[in-house]
């Protein structure tokens, strides 16, 4: 299967446009990727470098945010797939709670009474 790739003006700073692939490119063509474990470009106008998360950018252009929420969540749990079906609006909690569910983060250790294995000031072993 073939899949299109379209390509969406970045409004905040001019010349740059990033794709429903989650590509970048600018005037002189497609932009490199940092190496982090979320992919992150350099964006230049007027002079100025703005930094900016891949993932990001594409949720921006092509996912609509009626709800308002602040974190974009990765739903295979890959972190450099930045394919706009990969991506979701979501908040903190449930982006925290979609990375414990999937195994993709460790809970914290529980201390004291918190800790299920706490019964009557010692730990069961």
């Amino acid at each position: 299967m073939i899949v299109k790739e379209t390509w969406k003006p970045i409004p905040a700073i001019p010349n740059y446009e990033v794709s429903t692939l989650g590509r970048v490119r600018g005037s002189k063509g497609i932009l490199c990727r940092g190496s982090h474990k979320y992919h992150s470009v350099d964006l230049y106008t007027n002079g100025k470098r703005f930094s900016r998360y891949v993932h990001r950018l594409v949720a921006e252009a092509f996912i609509p945010n009626p709800d308002n929420k602040g974190e974009i969540n990765h739903i295979n749990g890959i972190k450099d797939d930045n394919r706009v079906e990969n991506l979701q609006w979501s908040t903190r909690s449930e982006n925290m709670k979609h990375a414990y569910d999937n195994g993709l983060n460790i809970p914290p250790i529980m201390f004291g009474k918190d800790n299920p294995a706490y019964k009557h000031g010692q730990l069961c072993k």
